[in-house]
């Protein structure tokens, strides 16, 4: 019988992986921050429509906007305090990256809890380091995740 298990797949950290993650991070804070200019540029134009013709919707509009722009501020934070994790990596210590999904053959007799266990890759700079694998089976096959 074929079963799937989670298989993590953790990174060394380099100072290419560093870089990486710090400038990923940088262009998904500078996307939210064009994103709330686009908003800012949008909403006051509407509200000047509104509140000519519609006060009542003017204030629903202000309150959806406000949810809005504290929505983006918070992605903005939770950005800023990955920034943070990220310029304090240590070189060389080891990161999880995310989880792929692989196939295991179970059989009568075999231990399950063993078979099951967590396996990992170990990647440095894209380059398999190390499987690390409780229950080894020769042509395991791995797929990403779903997510």
């Amino acid at each position: 019988m074929i079963l799937k298990r989670q298989i993590l797949l953790k990174a060394i950290v380099t100072e290419g992986l560093k870089e990486q993650l710090i400038q990923d991070v940088e262009d998904a804070i500078r996307r939210v921050e064009d994103a709330q200019d686009e908003l800012e540029r949008q909403s006051r134009r509407m509200m000047l429509e509104l509140q000519r013709t519609d006060l009542n919707r003017a204030m629903a509009f202000r309150q959806q906007l406000d949810l809005e722009k504290r929505k983006q501020d918070d992605v903005k934070a939770e950005l800023q305090e990955q920034m943070k994790e990220y310029q304090g990596l240590t070189l060389g210590e080891e990161i999880t990256r995310g989880a792929l999904e692989g196939d295991i053959e179970v059989k009568v007799g075999d231990n399950l809890v063993e078979k099951l266990g967590q396996a990992e890759i170990l990647v440095e700079d894209d380059i398999v380091k190390e499987i690390r694998d409780p229950a080894p089976r020769a042509g395991s096959r791995l797929v990403l995740a779903s997510s």
